[in-house]
């Protein structure tokens, strides 16, 4: 199967503004294969409907460590059947001055612009891409535990089992979806593969405060099918149809980031280096016209 990777500029939305500007998606083929494979899947957990976080963040946002904690207690609350994913994004993520990371990814541009769900303000969060009433789709991080206990009240449409086998030498990491529907589904759906990296060390301003080893936890590495995934089926669903999805060769000691700049300049490409023993991937599955997510799963890679 053919993968790609599309890693390109950053979309800023507040604050300082760089002279970068997006021309248009870089593709780029991002496969490796492998010959001994780490399996891991999710088969213990998969009976249960699960949900997704998304918080917006920013290592120049003084307020994101308050949002991050409070991403950790809710996860502390609700166990495996919360999944969080730091997505670091939008002005506040641009290296500038004494904050030299750069931990923005293409999908998380995307996400977070215009064409995405227009994040104006860090932090920010996002719950099951689903405006829960009275709240909107995007949440301020002191509303996340009342929107939580709505949306726990979602039905199980769709389980998925996840496999992975990871190949520590080479980097290829093949996954492996089965979606078995609990009932009639009649939208189309789309497919999404993430990598998110636990215990990554670095600075983040914390109310005015440089912290020069915060640990940023479930931070997005990269989207491995596209931004907006691909699609799992086009055609309607009855109760106890099942649909396969495999995502194979993917080289995660391959990612980038590129940064599209204006002609003549060169774009620059900066690799996206992960420590693979806290990587973990996550599948979720979304309707592709309301891009509201019906089923989220995460399984650590080793």
């Amino acid at each position: 199967m053919k993968k790609i990777i599309s890693l390109f500029t950053v979309l800023l939305t507040l604050g300082f503004i760089s002279c970068d500007r997006i021309k248009s998606p870089i593709v780029k083929k991002n496969t490796v294969v492998g010959t001994s494979f780490v399996t891991k899947n999710n088969f213990a957990v998969y009976n249960y409907k699960k949900t997704m976080l998304e918080d917006y963040t920013g290592m120049r946002c003084q307020n994101c460590p308050d949002a991050a904690t409070a991403a950790a207690n809710l996860s502390a609350t609700y166990g495996s059947s919360l999944i969080i994913v730091g997505v670091h994004a939008g002005s506040l993520a641009n290296p500038f001055g004494n904050y030299t990371a750069d931990y923005r990814t293409e999908a998380g541009d995307v996400w977070s612009g215009t064409a995405g769900f227009g994040i104006l303000a860090y932090p920010s969060g996002i719950i099951n891409r689903k405006a829960y009433a009275p709240n909107g789709i995007i949440t301020y991080y002191t509303t996340w535990s009342s929107v939580l206990a709505i949306s726990n009240t979602d039905p199980l449409i769709v389980k998925l089992k996840v496999t992975t086998n990871y190949d520590t030498l080479a980097g290829a990491l093949n996954t492996d979806v089965k979606a078995y529907f609990q009932t009639a589904y009649a939208q189309n759906l789309n497919i999404s593969i993430l990598v998110t990296e636990d215990g990554v060390i670095g600075k983040q301003d914390d109310h005015g405060t440089e912290v020069d080893d915060y640990e940023f936890e479930h931070m997005l590495r990269g989207a491995l099918n596209s931004p907006w995934g691909e699609a799992l089926t086009t055609s309607a669903k009855a109760a106890n149809d099942s649909v396969s999805y495999s995502l194979n060769d993917f080289n995660l000691k391959g990612m980038t980031y590129t940064i599209d700049k204006p002609d003549p300049t060169p774009d620059v490409v900066k690799p996206i280096v992960v420590n693979d023993k806290n990587v973990s991937v996550i599948v979720f599955v979304h309707n592709t016209a309301t891009r509201e997510i019906l089923q989220v799963e995460k399984v650590k890679i080793r």
